[in-house]
């Protein structure tokens, strides 16, 4: 049967035809919720009682062209509110993102390979996740300031909990029946975390990354509401403030862009590091 399939996806002919054919059809359904948005935002900038606070999509595109963007190269094509509050913000949100990886991988990893541990461990883990991250926005700024580090600091402890998590049970799923044979033939216990445990479990902490991609973005957002000097969610409130809602909608555009940028960038990383995993499914089949 696998060798039926894989004759019939390799038959020359108008497959190519039928695979752009089927690629539009995708592009269409994928497009046909955020046309909706779109849409729906259109017409509220319409009605009388919305029109002050809601600007038209043309309008808040315009003005995120005019913030955001410039014809220098040597700018990097960014204009200065791209480096005066994206950058910033996208920086604290990328450091967040890495300290919780190393965290998250180091003690999910941990925790997947000792029960004990993990017996041990639960209690503070569950007490940890179930805790509000946005009202604990003041403890950080006590404990730690008001600089950067505990933007970071409180990126970081909201956004680990999926990749531990994942890293935990991807761990675990690589069962007792690897690491007994690992032990039968010897193999360096070095060898088994690198070689074995870590690339066996790389499909879900890679999930638990993606996941926590996009929720840094929104902490990144809830971290810079308060005691601010920079940032997007500083210019959010500062728009707000001075009621530039032109200004307000350019940010949210600019969000959007950078969900759309960070989601890339990462299914092209990911696609290269499971690059082996996917093959050993297509063989398997």
């Amino acid at each position: 049967m696998a060798d039926a399939r894989r004759a019939t996806r390799a038959r020359p002919g108008t497959p190519s035809r039928r695979t752009g054919a089927e690629l539009l059809a995708r592009l269409a359904v994928r497009l046909v919720v955020p046309g909706a948005l779109v849409a729906l935002w259109w017409w509220a900038s319409t009605l009388p009682d919305l029109q002050l606070y809601v600007v038209s999509p043309p309008t808040a595109i315009d003005r995120f062209i005019n913030d955001f963007l410039s014809s220098d190269p040597s700018r990097l094509f960014l204009g200065d509110a791209a480096h005066e509050d994206m950058l910033p913000s996208v920086r604290r949100a990328l450091a967040g993102l890495a300290v919780a990886v190393v965290v998250g991988v180091v003690v999910g990893t941990a925790l997947g390979i000792s029960r004990l541990l993990s017996a041990m461990a639960q209690p503070l883990i569950h007490l940890g996740r179930s805790l509000p991250s946005p009202a604990l926005l003041g403890v950080f700024f006590f404990v730690f300031g008001t600089g950067d580090e505990p933007k970071v600091l409180l990126i970081a402890f909201s956004i680990v909990w999926p990749i531990l998590f994942n890293t935990v049970d991807g761990v675990r799923s690589i069962g007792e029946v690897r690491s007994q044979a690992a032990q039968v033939f010897r193999i360096p216990d070095r060898d088994v975390l690198f070689r074995i445990i870590l690339p066996g479990a790389s499909p879900k902490i890679l999930a638990g990354i993606r996941t926590s991609l996009s929720l840094s973005l929104i902490l990144m957002i809830i971290s810079e509401l308060q005691k601010s000097e920079n940032g997007l969610g500083y210019r959010l409130v500062q728009s707000q403030r001075i009621f530039d809602y032109g200004g307000f909608w350019a940010v949210l555009v600019m969000l959007v862009v950078l969900g759309l940028v960070f989601n890339i960038a990462f299914t092209i990383v990911e696609r290269r590091l499971l690059a082996w995993h996917r093959g050993a499914t297509q063989q398997n089949d």
